[in-house]
């Protein structure tokens, strides 16, 4: 390690700081940036930052959490010169700018910091907590990890999902308009901004370097190993954050249009789902379907992957990509998805696909009972995803990256 110094600023803390995606890839891109020097982190965010506990105080010192600010959201006013939709929608577009605003009591930490410490470099995990810090008018290299481009990922929800009334599309309108000019006008005072595939590289009029999510592992050396296939499963898994809206919206879906064509054609078929945040009122709402098991938080992961016969991935809107396709190859189990679970993921769904990507209900259904029937299939398919995962979304490609745009930054 060089006597450099980085400033990583976040909104959401390391693994095991956090126990989500996001967390996970904070905690990679902070041990890469690690190679280069000292990193300190700068938390800014919601309440979810801080605990009052022995056991979190001693994390935030393993993990060199230097500043944890809870930032309160400006209040805003309705104008009162505009009545009715139009009036609902200038709050919704002043909430969603009030995101990007500097915070007081933020930008003076980090000036603090910078009294104290030399920073070579700054990086922010999220364009919010960059801004709101006041990082951006720092006279130091900055880059930004924007693994969820702001602008694209609710204009993808709001397409999703559209929101109600005439004040609800004007809103959305505004909003995805104010948004989009925000990061417009933020990425050009970056000198590189990390995205996690070509197709968002492509929807960017900056530098950029594609920086790909990877499955994370606690260990990086030995990271995920392939499991031995079950020839007899007629288990599919679903593994993710059931509180975020995307995963828990896409398994309401499947759960009612999906899971029924593939019982009828397998009447032993069983579907597991995992995930932190399971409430109890979901969990009895899926449980009234047959052959569901909803376990919710699954301490041993790899157990959940060895007893299925293959993952499913019915997502529909959101933004970034999705570790959930990568993880599910990684440890040999093949997936059945949609084509928005797919985006920056085109070598897996080639002429020799590694998953199976499906437009309806009926060919997502169909395709889960082929590979059901057919584990030879289904054991090809995550062998040859297997091998792009350890190509491209691996630990050392991960590493790459971050030294390719660092040598060129600190040059």
């Amino acid at each position: 390690m060089s006597d450099r110094r980085v400033l990583l600023i976040t909104s959401v803390l390391p693994w095991p700081l956090r126990r989500n995606g996001g967390a996970q890839r904070t905690a990679l891109l902070k041990k890469a940036l690690e190679k280069w020097g000292r990193v300190d982190v700068f938390g800014i965010g919601g309440s979810a930052l801080r605990e009052s506990t022995p056991e979190f105080e001693q994390q935030l010192r393993e993990q060199n959490v230097v500043e944890c600010i809870v930032r309160e959201a400006p209040a805003v006013q309705r104008p009162w010169y505009l009545p009715g939709p139009l009036g609902s929608a200038s709050v919704v577009e002043r909430k969603y700018a009030a995101n990007y605003q500097v915070d007081p009591a933020a930008a003076a930490k980090a000036q603090a910091l910078l009294k104290v410490n030399r920073y070579d470099l700054v990086v922010g995990r999220y364009l919010q907590p960059m801004m709101q810090s006041g990082a951006l008018k720092l006279d130091i290299p900055k880059i930004l990890d924007f693994d969820d481009i702001d602008h694209l990922t609710l204009q993808a929800q709001v397409t999703a999902k559209p929101w109600p009334g005439l004040g609800g599309k004007l809103g959305a309108k505004r909003a995805v308009a104010r948004v989009t000019d925000i990061c417009t006008t933020a990425l050009k005072q970056l000198q590189t901004v990390f995205v996690t595939s070509e197709e968002d590289r492509a929807a960017l009029a900056v530098p950029t370097r594609v920086l790909p999510n990877i499955p994370f592992a606690e260990d990086l050396q030995t990271w995920l190993q392939p499991l031995l296939p079950d020839a007899d499963s007629h288990e599919l898994l679903f593994v993710g954050d059931l509180q975020f809206p995307p995963n828990r919206d896409g398994l309401d879906h499947f759960i009612a249009k999906v899971w029924p064509l593939v019982r009828a054609n397998i009447p032993d078929a069983t579907l597991t789902i995992v995930g932190r945040g399971l409430s109890e009122q979901v969990r009895a709402k899926w449980s009234q379907a047959a052959g569901l098991n909803v376990v919710g938080f699954a301490p041993d992961l790899e157990a959940c992957y060895r007893r299925c016969a293959m993952t499913v991935v019915p997502i529909y809107f959101g933004g970034g990509t999705k570790i959930k396709v990568l993880e599910s190859l990684a440890y040999g189990r093949t997936v059945v998805t949609t084509p928005q679970a797919m985006r920056g993921y085109a070598a897996l769904a080639d002429a020799a696909p590694s998953v199976a990507v499906t437009g309806t209900d009926e060919e997502f259904a169909a395709a889960a009972v082929r590979l059901l029937r057919e584990p030879a299939l289904r054991d090809a398919m995550a062998r040859r995803g297997r091998a792009i995962v350890e190509q491209s979304f691996s630990p050392a490609r991960f590493q790459a990256v971050v030294d390719e745009a660092l040598s060129e930054v600190l040059a």
